[in-house]
């Protein structure tokens, strides 16, 4: 199959317009031109698509939700490696992307020297950390938000390579100051999770899983509260609200707003990294700083921070 990327970008037009005529206003064809791209677009992919509803509203079948969320990705890539190719080797920034409002990954890496360390061989690079909302981490590498991702679960699309990291953390587990076991100090792991748990039902559930315990107990066991928070700040304002209780890193215990409270858990499995990247992008600077990442002291989420204290 030899697919043409004008027509996905078209696709991806008319599936954000949900309609024939406003997207070929957009595209500036005539919308009996664009349905005839989107039938050779068919053609390509060997499979329908979409369907045309009244007046002209679009439908999507099973196959197009999946093209939409493949096509995005594969554009952005494919807009990456023509700027690559178009443009003489020179400096560039590798953009580090860590789970937003956690704290843990800029506050207990070395960043400063590793980036030092390594643009001392790779002069040409650059680096830059951003923040990425929890319901990004999937889509930030293919789409070229982020180049390297530090996070606590491997990405799951083909187009990304995610290894484990050496280090990983102890989980807390975090109540409202007026929960029952606000000033318990230790709880079981099973305990902790007969509590109602926070839990984003938008977020792919590799990341959600090792934060409501699922490794202890099933999910269809877990009693979970949805939650709409794109970063941990969100959460913890609703665990302060008495709405559900939470886990996090052992390490931000400290750090606790006073209307809530640490207990530690016992028998609660510690939570593992990963470090990822596209599988295609081999730049010198990036492999340099996922093998630099991959090699942070195992303990390095466990020691006392005393900028917590």
């Amino acid at each position: 199959m030899n697919l043409d990327l004008d027509l996905a970008a078209d696709f991806l037009v008319l599936v954000e317009e949900r309609h024939y005529g406003r997207a070929a206003a957009r595209l500036y064809l005539t919308p009996p031109a664009l349905t005839k791209r989107m039938q050779r677009l068919e053609r390509l992919l060997g499979v329908v698509i979409l369907e045309r509803g009244p007046a002209g509203v679009l439908r999507l079948t099973a196959a197009g939700e999946r093209f939409a969320r493949e096509a995005a990705p594969l554009l952005a890539h494919a807009a990456w490696v023509r700027d690559v190719v178009r443009h003489p080797p020179g400096r560039y920034t590798v953009r580090v992307g860590y789970p937003a409002g956690t704290g843990v990954f800029p506050g207990r890496i070395p960043l400063a020297a590793i980036f030092r360390d390594i643009r001392r061989e790779h002069p040409e690079a650059s680096f830059a950390c951003t923040k990425v909302p929890f319901t990004a981490l999937t889509d930030c590498l293919p789409t070229h938000a982020v180049d390297v991702l530090w996070t606590s679960a491997a990405v799951q699309h083909e187009g990304v390579e995610s290894v484990p990291a050496m280090a990983d953390s102890a989980l807390i587990g975090v109540v409202s100051s007026r929960h029952e076991l606000a000033e318990a100090g230790v709880v079981a792991a099973e305990a902790f999770c007969a509590e109602p748990m926070l839990y984003n039902p938008a977020v792919a559930a590799e990341w959600m899983h090792p934060f409501y315990l699922g490794d202890v107990r099933p999910r269809r066991e877990a009693h979970l509260v949805a939650v709409d928070s794109a970063n941990q700040e969100e959460v913890l304002r609703t665990a302060a609200d008495g709405t559900g209780v939470m886990t996090t890193f052992a390490m931000l215990a400290p750090a606790l707003a006073p209307g809530l409270r640490a207990v530690t858990l016992l028998g609660a499995p510690r939570l593992g990294f990963h470090v990822a990247r596209r599988r295609l992008d081999r730049r010198d600077g990036v492999l340099a700083l996922v093998d630099a990442l991959r090699a942070v002291r195992p303990d390095a989420f466990d020691a006392p921070d005393p900028d917590l204290e």
